[in-house]
């Protein structure tokens, strides 16, 4: 009958229809879970932190030297792109693919991530 302007509300900056709220919530905490749990596999620290050259939070992912190795934004546009990868069985290699990375270099992170495990088990071993 009438054309009601759409309600919208503010989450983490963006403006998400009223409607559509619970639903991008979920879908975010499901994607910073997801890109979490991917990032530990070869980044010593992971957080959820605010982007500081975008809108909003990301996860991001940190060597044992503080280097940052990799990010996910969760912006609303971002979080579409990991949902359609998640449902096409792609969503580690769009993570990487975001960051600049293909599988060679996926190889190499991991295997750069366990020399600085057991540099670390060593220095730990050789303090007790």
């Amino acid at each position: 009958m009438f054309n009601l302007p759409e309600k919208y509300v503010m989450i983490d900056g963006f403006k998400i229809p009223a409607d559509k709220g619970e639903e991008y919530k979920r879908l975010r905490d499901s994607m910073a879970k997801e890109a979490d749990k991917f990032f530990h596999t070869f980044c010593e620290e992971v957080k959820k932190q605010k982007l500081v050259d975008i809108l909003g939070e990301g996860i991001v992912g940190y060597s044992s030297t503080g280097e940052m190795l990799a990010r996910i934004s969760l912006d609303p546009f971002e979080l579409s792109a990991l949902n359609v990868a998640k449902q096409r069985k792609k969503l580690h290699e769009y993570m990487l693919a975001t960051n600049g990375y293909d599988d060679d270099d996926y190889q190499q992170l991991l295997k750069e991530f366990k020399e600085r495990q057991a540099e670390r088990k060593v220095a730990k071993e050789k303090k007790a």
